[in-house]
């Protein structure tokens, strides 16, 4: 930390331009910027953090927050400016309250602010970098109208907006609430990023204070009840640095005598601080454990005893042989050919469309009446998934569009793409000006369009996916991609890692890293089995080592529905096999899609209520509940 200049990540650091906000939020763990009446940095120390960046390489990204940042002009202008013409920075993201709480900031003068901010974007982007805009809101009860304007005007223009809410006492602690929160804020182009549980542990926010098992178990009814492009991460950050829930960190145990802290796994090393941060190593509340890792003792209380979990014992499992070139290229040719994620979870009683979740339905390009029927009745369907080869149906995705525009309920539409992936070139400037056109972000019934595609290695992409994606971004088109994990071809952390990193340099969002469960999944990894020990350590280098807008979500894939791998599911070890508990969804779950709806033969019923399904080409070597 010095002066307007703050590093808790090798690859990042913060920019604080400005000590004043125009709300304050009790929760704030950076109020006592303005209550110690802190001066605002200069133009000129401004210049001197931008010369710090320039002479580390390591540093990819910048967050320039505050107070909020938008409010001292001259310092956002030097700091654009300035690392502008810093090579080796990819991303300036640029957090700020003022969306939710003084819109006119961006939208008076004709929305001169928010011009300035697209022009830089767009001169950023000629150089092969980008802005992003990070946002906090809380509670339904602060979108507005002008909100919800400011975000789809900067999307449709190749900005990501991006939300972070902090998990409060009778604030948002209930699902319902966040639920209609993110939905909102999805309609308008936001992406939804942390859940950061709990709020801050500072002085006077006690009254919002959570124990951690109440913000892991909103993970259950997120997972059930919203859309899986909207679910954020739940996220816990520790004095060094983020983790996540059940995949890169955990609690391991109470601090002896001490009520109000947990001894905390986290995915970072004392090598990870050396380059750059030494002094983290000689803290007093860290510990190393048997894995190499760093607990550090955090401010909270647990709640649920049961998810204080204890120490990862050694791997014990072998590792799978490397897959030759030929097998691979199978691989690709299977993701190519199979819809991956087509099943439906329930009987819908229409041909035409596969229940997938409660929010979301799979249907033909060739949809028709019974089709449009099933999904404007049910005003939980917020998704609406298009099979097929987007390119190969372009007339029927604008045709499919339009009677979606009528059904209030709906906001996403999702279409495929494979061609993205294999072939990015075939999206010409006019293909890609046409569905520019589908693309309805707005404040009124919006109907976003997303692009899905799949990815296996990091060869797979190149220059030209970069070229595309910023085509599509520029029109408010999100690209995700999934990604299947694949025994002896890209189980290990730094493969993960390197596909991670580039997704996010080409801007293409990593949306699921799918453990197990998909057909190509089940077909290749019974002979090349994953270890669920490697997923632990996949999640703990993206996240040591990558940007918190790198990591996917770990994802098992099941025939009723999808889980998140550790946080909404139980491994359940059964000699050389596997089953899965799937613990956000039970029997009423099901039967609110059909009525008459009745477990697969092979599902059993666990002592909570939820099924248990076998989960095969997956494997678990120890008895550890995470991995």
């Amino acid at each position: 930390h010095d002066g307007l200049l703050e590093q808790m990540y090798q690859n990042r650091v913060i920019f604080l331009l400005n000590m004043s906000c125009p709300v304050y939020c009790r929760f704030c763990f950076r109020k006592h910027k303005d209550s110690r009446n802190e001066k605002n940095p200069t133009p000129k120390e401004v210049m001197k953090a931008v010369d710090h960046v320039r002479s580390s390489p390591s540093i990819k990204e910048i967050v320039i927050t505050g107070g909020d940042p938008f409010l001292n002009r001259k310092n956002m202008e030097a700091t654009i400016d300035g690392l502008k013409e810093v090579d080796h920075v990819q991303t300036l993201r640029l957090a700020t309250r003022s969306i939710a709480y003084y819109p006119d900031l961006f939208l008076e003068k004709e929305a001169e602010y928010l011009k300035y901010i697209k022009q830089k974007s767009l001169e950023l982007n000629r150089i092969g970098k980008r802005i992003e805009v990070a946002t906090h809101f809380i509670h339904p009860d602060e979108v507005s109208p002008e909100s919800l304007d400011i975000i789809s005007d900067l999307v449709k223009h190749g900005i990501a907006v991006y939300i972070q809410t902090p998990f409060l006492s009778d604030c948002n602690d209930t699902g319902p609430e966040l639920v209609r929160l993110f939905s909102l804020l999805r309609g308008a182009g936001a992406e939804l990023h942390y859940i950061y549980i709990p709020c801050s542990p500072i002085h006077g926010n006690s009254i919002y204070w959570k124990p951690l098992s109440d913000g892991i178990d909103i993970a259950l009814h997120l997972r059930a009840h919203l859309s899986d492009r909207v679910i954020p991460r739940i996220c816990t950050a520790t004095p060094i640095g983020k983790m996540d829930w059940f995949s890169s960190g955990w609690a391991v145990e109470k601090v002896a005598d001490q009520d109000y802290f947990v001894w905390i796994r986290t995915p970072y090393t004392p090598e990870y601080f050396k380059a750059f941060a030494p002094l983290a190593n000689s803290l007093t509340n860290i510990r190393v454990n048997a894995e190499g890792t760093i607990d550090i003792q955090y401010m909270a209380k647990i709640g649920n005893d049961d998810y204080l979990v204890g120490n990862r014992p050694e791997k014990t499992a072998p590792v799978n042989p490397e897959a030759l070139p030929e097998e691979v290229a199978r691989l690709r040719t299977a993701l190519t050919e199979t819809d991956q994620t087509a099943g439906s979870v329930v009987d819908t009683g229409v041909d035409g469309v596969s229940r997938l979740h409660e929010t979301r339905v799979n249907i033909h390009p060739r949809a028709g009446e019974a089709e449009f029927a099933y999904i404007a009745k049910d005003p939980r369907i917020t998704d609406v998934r298009v099979t097929g080869e987007a390119l190969d149906h372009l007339y029927e995705i604008q045709r499919i569009a339009k009677r979606l525009a009528a059904i209030p309920h709906v906001n996403a539409l999702r279409v495929c793409s494979m061609k993205l992936a294999t072939d990015p070139r075939a999206f010409t400037r006019a293909r890609v000006n046409f569905l520019g056109e589908v693309n309805a972000l707005s404040v009124v019934t919006p109907l976003r369009l997303e692009i899905e595609t799949w990815f296996v290695l990091v060869s797979d992409l190149t220059p030209d996916h970069t070229v595309i994606t910023r085509r599509l971004n520029s029109k408010g088109i999100t690209i995700y991609a999934n990604v299947p994990l694949l025994g002896g071809v890209n189980d290990n952390d730094t493969r993960i890692h390197d596909l991670a990193y580039t997704l996010r340099s080409t801007g293409i969002e990593f949306h699921h890293l799918y453990v197990a469960g998909l057909p190509v999944q089940i077909s290749w990894n019974a002979a090349h089995p994953i270890d669920s020990y490697d997923v632990v350590d996949i999640a703990t280098k993206v996240r040591r080592e990558g940007s918190g807008r790198e990591i996917p979500r770990y994802i098992i894939a099941t025939p009723l529905g999808e889980v998140d791998y550790g946080l909404t599911s139980t491994m359940i070890r059964k000699g050389d096999a596997v089953d899965v508990e799937l613990r956000c969804y039970d029997q009423a779950y099901y039967t609110s899609l059909a009525p008459g709806f009745q477990f697969p033969e092979g599902t059993a019923i666990s002592e909570t209520g939820h099924p248990v399904v076998p989960m095969p080409g997956l494997i678990k070597t120890n008895d550890f509940v995470v991995s």
